[in-house]
């Protein structure tokens, strides 16, 4: 599939378009993305570049999210302590009247901690993501029928009782 230096796809494109579309692995596929590949190279040599760039971008960001821990831990922003205005006294009232007459909450410890967790570049990287995705479908419009619809989030019917 090359014609010349400047506008060739390379070995690994086809399954590199495959990966980075999220289409999935069929005879039917493989040959849809080989079809595009080579219309794209007879109609608009130009446009292998523009291709061949979104892919090592969408490469890039893929490992950039593969590095960078899914799951981070929390950090203390806030604590907070309430606790008794004098010491604990050694003795505690036995008597049914003396427990009455004797405020306990004062001797109880209340403690507050506030999390956040730290930005993560996660939601930025899979936006500049789909920018790529998008931006290579332009070059290859034939294969946005091969990928994978996305089911909505909200899924049902609405009725009144």
């Amino acid at each position: 599939m090359t014609t010349g230096a400047a506008s060739s796809w390379r070995a690994g494109d086809l399954e590199a378009i495959r990966s980075a579309l999220g289409i999935p692995v069929s005879a039917a596929s493989i040959g849809a993305i080989g079809r595009a590949m080579a219309e794209l190279e007879r109609d608009y040599p130009a446009g292998i570049a523009v291709a061949v760039g979104s892919l090592e971008r969408i490469a890039a960001i893929d490992q950039q999210l593969a590095s960078n821990p899914v799951a981070v831990e929390p950090v203390v922003i806030k604590t907070s302590r309430k606790g008794a205005a004098a010491p604990v006294p050694a003795e505690l009232p036995k008597r049914k009247l003396d427990v009455i007459e004797f405020a306990t909450e004062l001797l109880l410890e209340e403690v507050a901690t506030e999390y956040t967790l730290p930005e993560s570049q996660g939601p930025s990287l899979a936006a500049q993501r789909r920018q790529q995705v998008e931006a290579l479908l332009l070059v290859l419009p034939g294969l946005r029928v091969w990928q994978p619809q996305a089911t909505p989030r909200f899924q049902g019917r609405l009725e009144r009782s």
